[in-house]
């Protein structure tokens, strides 16, 4: 906190990015008083995580489609880029490079076998 308050160097500049799903823990502990803007994020709808899914290029095209749909409209950005990025290494790791360079695609098991480590049951 008292570092978040403390001015830069005199010809510095300073940006602070938190991000947080518990507001109320952070303001109860006064810490969004030190930041000027806060911006909320809304919650991904099936129809906007397939568009970030399409962007990103690392699903084949059938894929997609499904991929979207088992987030089940309710993946916060944040969650959905730990996912892909869960999901990229590969079910014995080290797929990552092949995919993001486009060699390779996500297998859509193990996304969601990624997906639902990440998942809370209820």
């Amino acid at each position: 906190m008292v570092l978040l308050k403390r001015l830069p160097p005199k010809g510095k500049n300073m940006l602070v990015i938190g991000t947080t799903s518990e507001v109320d823990f952070l303001e109860s502990l006064g810490i969004c008083s030190a930041f000027a803007v806060t911006y909320h994020v809304p919650i991904l709808r099936n129809e906007d995580a397939k568009k970030v899914l399409e962007q990103l290029k690392v699903f084949a095209e059938d894929d997609i489609e499904a991929a979207a749909e088992a987030l089940n409209n309710d993946m916060p950005i944040k969650k959905l880029y730990m996912l892909i990025e869960m999901a990229v290494q590969g079910p014995h790791g080290g797929s990552a490079e092949a995919i993001y360079s486009g060699k390779e695609k996500i297998d859509i098991t193990h996304f969601l076998e990624c997906l639902n480590d990440i998942v809370r049951p209820y």
